[in-house]
């Protein structure tokens, strides 16, 4: 479950890591015995059975480096919170098969007009101080969430909540008009503007997860704080020392379905990619790392270090996007021009080193909705087609096309990948493109502002359906909700009637047109689908591959730690 991201560590790369905690092993070092070494199975602390190759329990501590949070608030920033995915249990998550399954609620089902989700929560479920969780939770976590002064950057991904884009936006402030409702303790009802067929999914997303009204009204923002934290997930936070580490440990008070398995995550804090990750992976001071291309070829050279890498495809897609709305980009044949320009097998090969395959569009391979080649002539690679496109616009070999910066975020684009498209588009085109590194929350607020003339993106799916990729990303919206400034009325037209359906094979006809549109029109110019790569030790055991090749983001609880790392650890 643990995937490097090779070339993209985008949220994706974080829910992987995070949530490759929640499927580690965990223990109890106080009840390790002789006997349990020798056939019988150890048990963790919270009553788990761990495998029979598992090292003691004393050993069952999972260690990865990621960038210190500034929060576990999910309500606040998703990316800065990702840790909290091993913390807190939303109503629902996922299983390595993408399917919907228990957590906070035990089963949920919906209203015969599809517009009510009603969700029954477990009755033995408990936050981390021992109180019990109820649906009022759920009820105070959504009013929180989406309520204007809580400034949490995604609220828009909860806009098919009845109710919701008013209350957020400040037009109807009124609370109880959310279709937000606790019935009972143990009820807790959604209603959706229309039909949503995905709306299980929306619950299921670690933005979703319950924050404890009482601990946020005592402690404010600083809720989260090591001290202060109530969680109800399988592991709580025990330790955070800013600048060092944080340490989740599993959660006594946990007896939901999704229980952990390491006793211990150890979160050691380091920017992304920082070459001392490697340092430590190779010092047994972490238990996996991510690599991107940089340090491929090395590895595989290295005869210790290929033996621990694994490949595996990632559902993320890498694209170029500019301000549509404004020139030289409001004329379609400079974006189809653009499109035709880049030589997607040579940037897969030989930039990225096999570290993506050439993308046409936006749904990756094995995802629902995936269209195969049936789209790839829209935007493939035409050199001649390219330059006449462009000079049709008005800017023959060239001449005349303003000078532009092309951004990039280091850590989920390198430098040398945006590079390798700026010298296609001066070879093929005779354009000049400025390659410019942002960081993450500038580059964020002028997307989401439309202030960047061309960028470099990505994008992994929140949820496995057709309408994270295409709905909620590509449909048009206003500035600071929607990410870019395409436009395009059918478009619209067929993701908004995909919504409100509950026919799967309707709704994929209607996204797979709505697809076709976007390729065609070029709301984006798609790149490649990104792989992930990372190096595991040996005794990081029980991580999952699905029948699509990859280890997938869901919250999965298999990880454990090997006996093999007896001895070798610090």
């Amino acid at each position: 479950m643990s995937c490097g991201l090779l070339q993209i560590p985008s949220l994706w790369r974080i829910l992987i890591v995070a949530l490759l905690s929640l499927q580690c092993r965990s223990s109890d070092p106080a009840s390790d015995n002789a006997s349990t070494r020798k056939g019988e199975a150890l048990v963790n602390s919270i009553g788990k059975v761990l495998p029979l190759d598992a090292a003691p329990l004393h050993q069952q501590i999972l260690r990865h480096m990621l960038p210190e949070p500034r929060t576990l608030d999910v309500s606040i920033n998703n990316y800065d919170a990702a840790g909290s995915l091993t913390i807190y249990d939303p109503l629902l998550k996922m299983n390595t098969s993408h399917e919907l399954i228990p957590a906070a609620a035990a089963r949920w089902g919906v209203s015969d007009d599809g517009l009510i989700w009603t969700f029954h929560l477990r009755p033995e479920g408990r936050w981390s101080d021992g109180r019990p969780v109820t649906a009022f939770d759920f009820q105070y976590t959504f009013r929180r969430l989406l309520h204007p002064d809580t400034g949490n950057p995604y609220a828009f991904f909860y806009y098919d909540i009845k109710g919701a884009q008013a209350y957020n936006t400040g037009v109807d402030p009124d609370e109880n008009n959310l279709g937000v409702r606790a019935v009972d303790d143990l009820t807790f009802e959604i209603e959706t503007t229309a039909p949503r067929a995905y709306l299980p999914y929306i619950a299921a997303f670690h933005g979703a997860s319950p924050a404890p009204r009482w601990a946020v009204e005592k402690y404010g923002v600083k809720w989260t704080d090591s001290g202060h934290n109530v969680s109800n997930g399988s592991y709580r936070l025990t330790e955070w020392t800013s600048g060092v580490r944080m340490v989740l440990s599993l959660d006594p008070q946990y007896n939901g379905p999704n229980k952990g398995s390491v006793e211990h995550i150890h979160w050691i804090f380091n920017p992304v990619n920082a070459p001392t990750d490697m340092i430590a992976y190779e010092n047994n001071e972490i238990d996996y790392v991510g690599i991107n291309v940089a340090d491929l070829v090395r590895v595989e050279q290295d005869p210790i270090l290929n033996k621990e890498l694994v490949r595996s495809p990632l559902q993320q897609t890498a694209y170029l996007y500019c301000q549509h709305q404004s020139p030289p980009f409001n004329d379609v044949r400079v974006r189809r021009a653009f499109a035709h320009a880049v030589d997607r097998d040579a940037l897969t090969r030989v930039v990225l080193g096999g570290a993506g395959t050439p993308a046409y569009a936006m749904l990756p391979p094995d995802f629902p909705g995936y269209a195969g080649e049936k789209h790839n002539a829209y935007q493939n690679y035409d050199p001649p087609l390219a330059r006449r496109l462009l000079a049709e616009a008005g800017y023959p070999g060239g001449r005349g096309f303003p000078g532009l910066p092309m951004w990039i975020q280091p850590g989920r684009i390198l430098p040398n990948t945006a590079v390798a498209v700026q010298g296609m588009l001066k070879d093929i085109l005779g354009i000049n493109i400025e390659v410019v590194q942002m960081d993450g929350p500038t580059y964020r607020s002028r997307m989401y502002d439309w202030k960047v003339p061309l960028g470099f993106g990505n994008f992994g799916a929140d949820f496995p359906d057709p309408h994270s990729n295409l709905g909620a990303f590509w449909r048009s919206g206003p500035r600071n909700v929607a990410r870019h400034d395409w436009r395009h009325i059918d478009f619209d037209d067929l993701v908004d009637r995909a919504a409100r359906s509950m026919d799967t094979e309707e709704r994929l006809r209607l996204y797979d047109e709505a697809q076709r549109l976007l390729i065609e029109d070029v709301g984006g110019v798609f790149l490649y689908y990104a792989m992930a790569a990372e190096l595991r030790k040996p005794w990081l055991k029980g991580v999952p591959r699905t029948k699509y090749g990859t280890y997938p983001f869901p919250y999965l609880t298999e990880v454990y730690i090997g006996d093999e790392a007896e001895g070798k650890r610090p």
